[in-house]
This record gives C-alpha cells, structure tokens and sequence, in this order.
C-alpha cells in the first residue's frame, strides 16, 4: 500500500523515482496547508491605473483609503518607503529609480490628475555656493569688538535645512552692527526654498559654533544682526548634510530611522529621522559594484556583483562593513526579500540565504546551477515576502517557497508586485490591472507524486482520496509513464482501480480546485480500512 500525506513540493534536479515519498514531480497552483493541499485561488481586478506602460513598479499610498484608491506606479524598478518624519499627517513618500532622488506627500502626489504620483521635490536641499557679503552699519553692537562669521542654510516649505553656504567674517562693536547680504539666488527647479537661516560664529570655553540669529524670506536681499549673545538661538546642526546622490539607488529604511541606499560601490545612509539629509561621512565602499541593500536585523545586508556584506548596525555614527568570505553574488535586485531574519535572492546558482552567519543556497537540493539557470532566469526574477513565504514571479508564472522548504509553482503572470505592510495583501501589475493575488475563484491545482517502483509486479485494486469537498476533484494514475487511468473522485468512498495488469512503475496525480489531505492507493479495501 502506498499512502501520500503532508504533501511537499518539487525538487526538479532530483529524478522522479529517487524523490523522497513526500514531494512531488508536479506542484503546481498548490498551497501546501495544514498537511494538506488546496488551490491557489486567480489573483481578482482591484482597479485600473491611468498610467500607460508595462509596469515594474507599484506601490499603495494613503494610509486608511480603499485599495482602490491612490496606487503610485512606475515603469521601471523603483524602491519606495515612506519617510521616518515625526508628527508627519501629509505621508511624505520617498523614492528612488526614476530619476534623482525624490519625495512627494499627498498634496504633490494626488493634486492635478490620476497617474499617480503626479508631482514631487528633489529629495535633497542643495546648499548656497556663494558665501554672505557683510557690511558694517550703524547700531547698538557689543561692548566688546568681535571678528564674526557668517553663514546662511536654504530651508524649504517643509521645514528642512540644507548645510550652510560658505563662511565671510566681519567685525561688529559697540557702535556698528552686522548686515547680511549678497545672498545666492534659491535654487530653481524642484526644491520648495522659501527661506533662508542665518547663522554667526559664537565662542565661548566649549569651543567656536555657529548659532542662528534670524531667519528671511528666499526673495530678501539682507539681514541686518542686531541680535545680542544673550538672544540668540540654537546651534547649526546641518553643516556636513550633503545631498544624495543624483544615482542613488535601492532605497530602504531602517529601524534606526535613517534611509540607506546605494550608489555605485557606496553605501550610502541619511542622518536618522532627516531623509533628505545624506553626509558624505556617512558612506562605506565594496570592493563589487552594488546591486542591492536589504535590512537584517538592526543592521544591513549589501549584496554585490561578488561577494555580500553585512553592516553591523542602521546606525550610521557607528556602521562598520564586513565583507562576507563566500562568494554569492546577486543577478537581481527585485528579487531581493527579507525572510525571517535572513535576506534571500536570486544568484546564478539558486535562491541565496544571507544572515550573519553566512550563506546558504536555499535551493541546492531542488535545482542544480543549470536546471535553475534554464527554468527560472535568475536575472528576471523578482520577489516579494507575503504570508511568511517568498513568492517569486519570473516571466511566465513564478514560484512560492515557505518557510519549510517546500517550493510550488503558480501559473499567475505578473510585471510589479507589492505587499501591503498593514493588511498583508499582497497586490500585482497584471497587464493593465492592478490585482490582489490568491482572491478570484479557484485554479486548478496539480499535484503529482514521485514515481514509485515497487518491489514486486503489483495490479493496485482500489485507491481513496480523503479531501475536506469534493466539488472539483480527478484522480489520475500513470503506469510506465502512460495516463492508465483517471476518474472524478465525488466522495471518501474508496475506488475501484482497472484489473488485469500487474506493474511495477506507478505515478499518481490529484487535479482539482477542492483541498485534499490523504491519498491512499492499496491492494485490497481491507488495507485501506488501516489507513
């Protein structure tokens, strides 16, 4: 008697007959549940975005609106995150792949049309190249002449402070006072400058800092410093906050509240909580050319062209980078998914593992380098987590892999996917639509079990299939690799098998939209009685 239960999943590299009793030749359209199998259900139409073009890239805006509503799209690979800014109402949105850096919130995304997002900022705040021109005039100063410097910050509309411009010093005393001019015109383009900082040199035994002592208008041509030691504000923190880079890639966040992103072989952070902030202290170089960055834990795992990193923390005052002495590189950034502490993608010799420990190829006992290379096109593949499982789509259907090993086959196509962080939704570019995986009516599931050589010529009298409905449900036998026999199984009651034929090479396959969780195939009913 042969009894297949706790059905696994599919191991191409290995030949049917030398598959362990569990996994299948065959699993396809199948989600592996409680021990049983059932259908994944057709991905269902969610709505129709007005953007033209195959889309790579979608991602749902607006916390607390219907999945209908505000989905941003883009044509390339993009990577969004939303921004780590206290007290933020306006879900101010970052991004990078289309273009220079950018962020957006629900005025400029939603305003003036449906292809979403509509507008953005620069994501950086460029600061002035042209120092201050300062000019003594008449008025009640120190009572101690002071040399003074001066520096001045661009701040935008969202309160966000560039670092300073070039320094000029003066000299005020008890009879003149400091003002402020020759200021470089706001930087045009997409940036929303609408003021400017100004800022002075104070020493006192802490040491020299520059302190701000008044703000103006973008469009004001001086500043006249008439503030005392005792008025005046807080210090400059912004003096080495660079822009990002115009190439920076791969944006992710992190617990520490800084983004991280990449750009050639440089790693690149944000100060925390201050997105559009990026110090040049702040960057770590490879040896390889980056593909991806990907959190781990509190830290960052960087994949390459060669071999993987890992930085030890998201904190960018302390980041260290350690090079991981195994050779794995990644041939896909979309594929790259965090999977219970560990970071998986695609590399030319399967599906990588990566966590502090090292590497794993996850996939070594299911494909070898050239059945992965030839069935799945490691280059195209890209991923998502969803359900604790990795679900990968490659250019017809895809794969799902859990967290036990078992890896199945669905036969849905898709250009751009995106999980939802609250629902846990998991949402897809189909064609025209955008879509949610696993909620249409039922596909029809394929489960076939290794190939059984039995020791002796045997004639199989009867078989049952235990299922939880029996709606949709065929039973299929194989003898010798030819179709021998197929019925629709309508109930728990066992079946009569065709007599009259003794073998020794049997394959047998369940084809349905029920979910079933035993298959018994016997000599005679009394043995199933045992089962």
């Amino acid at each position: 008697m042969i009894v297949i239960q706790n059905m696994g999943g599919i191991a191409p590299m290995i030949t049917p007959m030398d598959l362990p009793d569990r996994m299948a030749q065959t699993a396809s359209n199948v989600i592996l549940y409680k021990g049983g199998a059932c259908a994944l259900k057709a991905p269902t139409s969610v709505m129709t975005p007005t953007k033209a073009g195959t889309k790579k890239t979608i991602y749902r805006f607006g916390i607390g609106q219907p999945e209908t509503q505000y989905w941003f799209t883009w044509t390339t690979p993009v990577n969004v995150v939303k921004g780590p800014v206290a007290s933020d109402t306006t879900q101010r949105t970052y991004y990078t792949g289309d273009g220079v850096p950018k962020k957006t919130d629900m005025t400029l995304g939603l305003t003036g049309g449906t292809s979403y997002p509509i507008a953005y900022y620069n994501m950086g705040v460029p600061a002035p190249t042209v120092a201050p021109a300062l000019t003594q005039v008449a008025g009640a100063g120190p009572t101690v002449q002071e040399s003074r410097a001066y520096v001045y910050t661009n701040v935008t509309a969202w309160g966000e402070e560039s670092a300073p411009s070039p320094a000029t010093i003066g000299t005020a005393d008890a009879t003149h006072v400091i003002q402020v001019s020759g200021f470089e015109s706001a930087p045009t383009g997409s940036y929303n400058v609408v003021k400017r900082y100004i800022y002075r040199t104070v020493s006192s035994s802490a040491g020299t800092n520059y302190y701000w002592v008044g703000e103006i208008l973008s469009a004001a041509t001086s500043f006249t410093d008439s503030v005392a030691a005792t008025g005046i504000g807080e210090a400059l923190v912004t003096l080495d906050w660079d822009v990002p880079p115009d190439d920076l890639a791969g944006l992710i966040a992190l617990p520490s509240g800084a983004l991280c992103g990449f750009s050639g072989k440089q790693v690149c952070f944000s100060v925390p909580n201050f997105p559009y902030a990026w110090p040049g202290k702040y960057r770590l170089t490879c040896d390889y050319e980056i593909v991806a960055v990907a959190p781990m834990g509190q830290g960052v795992a960087v994949l390459t062209t060669g071999y993987p990193y890992f930085i030890n923390t998201g904190d960018p005052d302390s980041a260290q980078m350690i090079r991981v002495e195994e050779e794995a590189p990644c041939v896909s950034a979309r594929s790259v998914v965090t999977v219970q502490g560990s970071v998986m993608y695609a590399s030319p010799n399967g599906l990588v593992a990566l966590s502090p420990s090292g590497t794993d190829v996850v996939t070594k006992k299911m494909f070898d380098r050239e059945t992965w290379q030839a069935t799945v096109d490691p280059t195209a593949l890209f991923a998502v987590k969803w359900d604790n499982k990795y679900v990968a789509f490659k250019a017809t259907g895809g794969f799902v892999l859990d967290i036990d090993g078992n890896l199945t086959t669905h036969s849905v196509d898709a250009t751009a996917a995106y999980v939802d962080p609250q629902t846990d939704n998991l949402y897809l570019a189909v064609g025209t639509e955008i879509k949610k995986w696993n909620y249409g009516s039922a596909l029809t599931a394929t489960w076939k079990s290794k190939l059984y050589n039995v020791p002796a010529p045997t004639n199989f009298s009867c078989f049952q299939l235990n299922a939880v409905t029996y709606g949709n449900l065929t039973f299929k036998m194989y003898v010798n690799g030819t179709l021998a026999y197929s019925v629709a199984v309508t109930g728990a009651n066992p079946y009569r098998l065709p007599a009259g034929s003794l073998q020794q090479r049997y394959e047998f396959e369940v084809v349905g939209t029920d979910q079933w969780t035993q298959l018994a195939i016997a000599n005679s009913v009394q043995e199933l009685k045992s089962v």
